[in-house]
């Protein structure tokens, strides 16, 4: 069963991955979304109605079922690939070294914020690599695993690369 605390964690997680302040979705929102009204959803200080959790689930471009039900939690194995999301937050800071050009760099850089969005997990400093996340990763970008494990360590991304016959 979903607890209030969840949605509010969700509401919070998405705009997040969003990259967006609270102003910024007040503002993108043409002020159908307050953001002092947001927050308060957030903290879980504001009672939710669903009226309003249509207008923010269609804000972020979500199902509705996001903010109400628990992610679907999965028994992937990890690809033995961990992402250090350390690093992920400093980079999304820099603007002027996303503007580089690196190809698939802003790519795999929302991508991991999204998995780390979906699986609700914003205090962790590592995020684990489950084969379906590099598969989807290397579609989006054209690429094999490979190539994108090749990226990630290029960009000093990758904090550790365990062989299965290690573990």
């Amino acid at each position: 069963m979903t607890t209030y605390d969840e949605i509010s964690a969700r509401i919070r997680a998405l705009r997040i991955s969003k990259g967006l302040s609270l102003s910024d979705v007040e503002i993108q929102s043409q002020h159908r979304i307050r953001a002092v009204v947001l927050g308060s959803y957030a903290r879980g200080d504001r009672s939710l109605s669903v009226k309003r959790a249509i207008t923010i689930a269609d804000f972020y471009g979500v199902p509705l079922s996001y903010l109400l039900e628990p992610p679907n939690s999965s028994n992937q194995q990890p690809v033995k690939l961990v992402i250090d999301l350390r690093r992920i937050r400093i980079m999304m800071a820099d603007q002027a070294q996303l503007s580089l050009g690196r190809s698939g760099l802003s790519t795999i850089l929302r991508f991991s914020a999204a998995v780390v969005a979906r699986r609700n997990d914003w205090n962790g400093e590592v995020l684990s690599i489950r084969a379906d996340d590099l598969t989807a990763l290397a579609m989006c970008l054209g690429k094999s695993s490979d190539e994108i494990k090749e990226m990630l360590e290029e960009n000093r991304l990758l904090l550790s690369s365990k062989s299965p016959n290690s573990l």
